[in-house]
């Protein structure tokens, strides 16, 4: 896939299909836009390209401090995209003079003029143009001035809710990882460089590696939850905690992801590694003692152990 990621793009002159979106976590409703946007494309022989944003929209409005974080990282974003055979993405950073073009030369200028497209699929919320005035009823009379075949995809529903990355972060929170893997299509996943900690697991009997936690990711629920470990295309059964480790350390609002993978010996440090999360398992406490907390890890590790050996997930 070919990544376009400076504005204003000096891409090549072809005729193209283009599924608008923020794609965050490139969930089911996202899916049914990309086998759309590769069916048109194919009809039509062109190419099938996305445009995206490297940075969420809302980051620059004035209440941004209420947006809770992205579902993925912008990588993790486009590694997926590519697995739907997306030829191109145009990701433009999200500033300023970006947000104050208007709809009209968004759509006209860029889409149009510089991207030349042909076809164009959008959800039914999509909004775009500065202050949001873009929508569908103007993609409607712009498509047809234009001779551009506009498809507006209908929600995906699960449950009689419509998925959305809004939804899967509110699952997050919550810490339901069963139905946020429904709406993702696959298991939820983050990853980080391996770094050292204080290595007190070690010395209790089970080494963890420590993950650095992207700030601009959502944290999920805080909590211990069933993981798997990615490594070199290969997954290993592990339990990973994720909070502030109140238990010891007083006073930390930094996101912790602690995984140990059992029954294996790994040196990770400074490895990028991937966990993919399959089960809640229970909140995270302030035990009154470090000997306490070990009991209480010891049991969830038999129970992880247990749901990973009978296959539960």
């Amino acid at each position: 896939m070919d990544i376009y990621n400076i504005f204003p793009f000096q891409a090549e002159k072809k005729k193209r299909a283009i599924a608008l979106g923020f794609f965050d976590g490139v969930h089911l409703g996202h899916q049914q836009l990309l086998k759309q946007l590769l069916t048109i494309s194919k009809q039509k022989a062109i190419s099938p390209a996305i445009f995206t944003f490297q940075n969420h929209p809302k980051t620059l409005l004035q209440n941004s401090d209420k947006f809770e974080g992205l579902i993925q990282s912008l990588e993790m974003r486009l590694e997926k995209l590519q697995t739907f055979n997306v030829e191109e993405a145009f990701v433009v950073q999200m500033d300023e003079k970006f947000r104050h073009i208007s709809a009209e030369d968004f759509y006209f200028h860029i889409l149009c003029e510089t991207l030349q497209i042909e076809a164009l699929i959008v959800g039914q919320d999509t909004h775009f143009g500065y202050l949001g005035k873009g929508d569908i009823e103007k993609l409607k009379k712009w498509t047809n001035e234009t001779n551009v075949e506009l498809y507006v995809m209908p929600d995906m529903k699960i449950d009689g809710i419509k998925v959305s990355s809004t939804y899967i972060r509110q699952l997050l929170k919550e810490g339901n990882i069963h139905l946020t893997n429904r709406c993702l299509g696959s298991n939820y996943q983050i990853n980080g460089k391996v770094i050292h900690g204080k290595k007190l697991g070690r010395t209790l009997g089970f080494p963890t590696i420590n993950l650095t936690y992207d700030e601009n990711l959502i944290s999920p629920k805080y909590g211990v939850y069933m993981t798997r470990v990615i490594l070199n295309n290969k997954k290993y059964p592990a339990i990973t905690s994720i909070g502030t480790n109140p238990t010891v350390e007083e006073i930390n609002r930094n996101v912790k992801v602690e995984t140990y993978i059992y029954d294996q010996s790994f040196d990770l440090y400074d490895e990028i590694v991937n966990i993919e999360f399959i089960d809640f398992i229970r909140p995270e406490y302030k035990f009154p003692t470090v000997e306490e907390m070990t009991k209480r890890v010891l049991i969830d590790l038999d129970l992880v152990k247990e749901r990973h050996e009978n296959n539960h997930y």
